[in-house]
C-alpha cells in the first residue's frame, strides 16, 4: 500500500466506474456522473472548493504515464472541473465551476495525495470492502444515529447557529477581544453541545444564540476562553473528547471564571413570545408518559466510560411503563446505582457501601456545586431518609420483594422525582 502526491492533471477518471458502467471516454464518464448524482456532485465541488482540500485519499492504478481512478471518481471529476471549467458537460455547469474557480481560486488544490496499487485483484479487494456493504463486519459499517450524534456532540460541526460567529460579535461588542485570531473550529469543539455551551452562560437551543447569564460575567467567560484559545494556552488536541473539554472547563469553573447559578437570567429573558394571546399560543396537552425517561428528557453528554448507563438509560427511553412495570423498576434502580458510582468515582468522593449513603453524598456534592438548589436536595434528602412509596428503600423492595410490586404510575412520579438528579450525576 503506497500513497504519492500526484498532480489532478495525471489522473484519469475512469470509463469503466462501477457506478454507470462503461463509457467511450473520460468526459462522457464526468457527463455520468453529473448525470447520475448531480446534486450530490454540486455539493461536492463547492466543499472541496471551500476547503481546498480532499480528504480521502483517491484509490489509483499507474499506467501509460497516468494513473486511473478506481475510487474518488466524483472527488477526481470535482477537481478537474474546478481548475478547468470548460471540461463540465453543461453550460450552466460551466458557469458553476467558473464562478467556485473565481471564488477560491488560490484555495483548489492541484496536487493530491492518492492510494496508488498496481495489482488489480488488490484494489478490486478494497472497493469489495468499501463499497459492497458491511459483509457482516468484513466490509465498511456505516454510522447508525447514535454514532452520527455522537460525531456532532464531539465536533459541534453540522450545528444551525454559527457558535464561534455569535461569541466573536459579543466579545466584539463589548470591545474585548483578544489580540491574537479566536481559532473558530477549536471554540465550536469546545462548546459542541448545550451542557459545555451552558456552562460558559450561552445557549442554542430553538436555533437562537442567546445568553443565560448576566451578560457582564458571560462576556467574561468568554474573553477568557478566546484568549486561552488564542494564545494557544488551550488547542485542539486538549478538547479533543469530551474528558478534555470537561477538564478544561473545570480549570475555569475552579478559578472563578464562569458564570454562577445565582447570575442566571430569568427564563423569561429568552423568550420572545408576547405575553399577549398566551392561550393561543399554549402547546396541546401531552399523551401520558409510556417510558420510564421521557423522549423530551435533558440531554446527557456522555463518556467513553459511562457505555453501562448509557445502554440502560436507552432501555428505559424504549421500554413501555404498562407492559414491562418490572423490568423498568429493576434498570431504574441499576441506573441510579451506576449514575452515582460514576460520579463517586469522577469526584473521588468518600462514601460507605450503602446506596443511600452514596446518594446523600453525590446530593450534598452536587448542591456545593450548586448545580441543584436547596429545594431540590431537600426532596432528595427525603426520598433517601423516608421509608415512604417513593423513596430509595423502595427501589430495593422492588427488587428484592415477592409483594412489592411496582405500579405504571409510580415509576411515573420516581422519574419526576428522580430524572433531574440523575442527569445532574450522569452529567458530572
Amino acid at each position: 500500500m503506497t500513497y504519492e502526491e500526484l498532480n489532478v492533471g495525471d489522473l484519469r477518471v475512469n470509463q469503466a466506474n462501477d457506478r454507470h458502467g462503461e463509457v467511450g471516454s473520460e468526459d462522457l464518464a464526468i457527463a455520468e456522473l453529473f448525470r447520475l448524482h448531480d446534486a450530490q456532485m454540486r455539493n461536492l465541488a463547492a466543499d472541496i472548493a471551500a476547503e481546498g482540500a480532499i480528504y480521502d485519499p483517491p484509490l489509483v492504478m499507474p499506467g501509460n504515464g497516468s494513473f486511473v481512478v478506481f475510487d474518488g471518481n466524483r472527488r477526481i471529476t470535482c477537481a478537474k472541473l474546478l481548475l478547468n471549467p470548460r471540461r463540465a458537460p453543461s453550460a450552466e455547469l460551466q458557469t458553476l465551476f467558473s464562478n467556485l474557480r473565481n471564488e477560491f481560486g488560490d484555495r483548489i488544490p492541484t496536487r493530491l495525495i492518492c492510494q496508488t496499487e498496481s495489482d488489480r485483484n488488490v484494489i478490486d479487494s478494497i472497493l469489495f470492502r468499501r463499497h459492497t456493504g458491511s459483509q457482516r463486519g468484513i466490509g465498511q459499517l456505516g454510522w447508525n444515529d447514535r454514532a452520527k450524534l455522537n460525531f456532532v456532540e464531539r465536533t459541534g460541526r453540522n450545528e444551525s447557529v454559527n457558535v464561534a460567529a455569535e461569541i466573536e460579535r459579543v466579545l466584539s461588542e463589548a470591545g474585548r477581544l483578544p489580540e491574537g485570531m479566536i481559532p473558530w473550529s477549536t471554540l465550536t469543539r469546545l462548546l459542541s453541545s448545550e451542557e459545555f455551551r451552558n456552562r460558559a452562560g450561552i445557549s442554542t437551543a430553538g436555533r437562537r444564540f442567546r445568553l443565560t447569564h448576566e451578560r457582564e460575567v458571560v462576556t467574561e467567560a468568554l474573553y477568557r476562553i478566546a484568549n486561552d484559545l488564542a494564545d494557544q494556552v488551550v488547542t485542539l488536541g486538549d478538547l479533543w473528547n469530551n474528558e478534555g473539554k470537561r477538564a478544561y472547563l473545570g480549570r475555569l469553573e475552579s478559578e472563578g471564571i464562569l458564570p454562577q447559578e445565582a447570575q442566571r437570567l430569568p427564563e423569561a429573558t429568552g423568550s420572545r413570545t408576547s405575553p399577549r394571546n398566551t392561550r393561543r399560543n399554549q402547546q396541546p396537552p401531552q399523551p401520558p408518559q409510556t417510558t420510564f425517561i421521557p423522549s423530551d428528557a435533558p440531554h446527557v453528554q456522555w463518556l467513553a466510560n459511562q457505555q453501562r448507563a448509557r445502554a440502560v438509560w436507552e432501555e428505559l427511553q424504549s421500554l413501555s411503563l404498562q407492559r414491562h412495570p418490572n423490568a423498568v423498576s429493576v434498570l431504574m434502580r441499576i441506573l441510579l446505582e451506576l449514575s452515582v458510582e460514576s460520579y463517586i468515582n469522577e469526584h473521588g468522593l468518600q462514601v460507605l457501601d450503602n446506596l443511600s449513603r452514596k446518594v446523600g453524598a453525590v446530593s450534598t456534592h452536587l448542591l456545593g456545586r450548586q448545580i441543584i438548589d436547596q429545594d431540590y436536595f431537600d426532596e432528595l434528602e427525603r426520598m433517601r431518609l423516608n421509608d415512604q412509596l417513593i423513596s430509595v428503600a423502595s427501589m430495593q423492595r422492588y427488587i428484592h420483594s415477592p409483594d412489592f410490586a411496582p405500579m405504571e404510575s409510580e415509576l411515573r412520579i420516581y422519574w419526576v422525582r428522580l430524572g433531574r438528579f440523575l442527569v445532574a450525576t450522569l452529567n458530572r
